[in-house]
């Protein structure tokens, strides 16, 4: 998510270029041709890998938050429902180390987060200092989704 002083706001204009790169090919393509896109990776542009996923959402209590630092995630759904949820790492425990191969670790709740519903062609951005959690159920009911986790490499 996107917070901070207006004075310090520094955007490198490669990492604009790919997350533009990511938006523009998804807004280019239906909700069917996403879905006909098989589960797993796809490298669509230097530093854009879409990852497309289908899973059943979750309650909140058995997830994890995670973070990332070499890239940036774009979590759009393309057919579904969920909440995401995200914090800064503050004090936040970390439940796991850092996978470097992987580009991940994973924390335990935070003390307070913010949350939004992802539904049908909405998305969130999460940069490497946000804690972020998703999969989540919607109303205490399961759902499966159809999701787009877009890899920005920020190197």
């Amino acid at each position: 998510m996107e917070f901070e002083l207006g004075k310090n706001y520094k955007r490198d204009s490669r990492i604009q270029a790919r997350i533009k790169t990511a938006i523009d090919w998804l807004e280019n393509h239906t909700i069917e041709e996403l879905l006909s896109e098989p589960i797993g990776p796809k490298v669509i542009a230097d530093g854009v890998e879409l990852r497309f996923q289908s899973y059943d959402s979750r309650d909140y209590k058995d997830m994890n938050y995670e973070t990332h630092q070499d890239h940036i995630d774009i979590h759009y759904m393309i057919q579904g429902a969920e909440y995401v949820r995200w914090s800064d790492i503050g004090n936040t425990q970390a439940v796991s180390n850092y996978d470097a191969q992987e580009d991940i670790q994973f924390f335990a709740h935070p003390q307070h987060h913010g949350k939004a519903l992802l539904t049908d062609r909405h998305f969130a951005i999460f940069y490497p200092t946000d804690l972020h959690a998703a999969h989540g159920m919607v109303n205490g009911k399961s759902e499966h989704n159809h999701k787009l986790c877009v890899k920005i490499a920020i190197n």
